[in-house]
């Protein structure tokens, strides 16, 4: 069973190097793992910081006034 583990990662090597990666360095485990990791912990930073603006108002009560009414959509215009 251990010489036909081998044997796949062999041949697998092979014909994936045989496709015309070369030139493409292969990312690792660890690499993939962390870029995984930074990307989600920005997303859900990401989402945290619009929550908590929308959920106390900061945000959505001036910019719905801002956008929403018709002076400042005439005035954007204007300008």
């Amino acid at each position: 069973m251990r010489g036909l583990a081998l044997n796949f990662a062999s041949t697998h090597q092979t014909e994936s190097r045989s496709f015309g990666t070369r030139g493409f360095s292969e990312v690792g485990e660890n690499k993939q793992l962390f870029i995984a990791i930074v990307v989600l912990r920005f997303l859900f930073s990401y989402q945290f910081i619009l929550f908590y603006f929308q959920s106390f108002g900061i945000f959505s009560i001036k910019v719905r006034n801002n956008i929403f009414s018709q002076n400042s959509f005439i005035t954007c215009f204007r300008n």
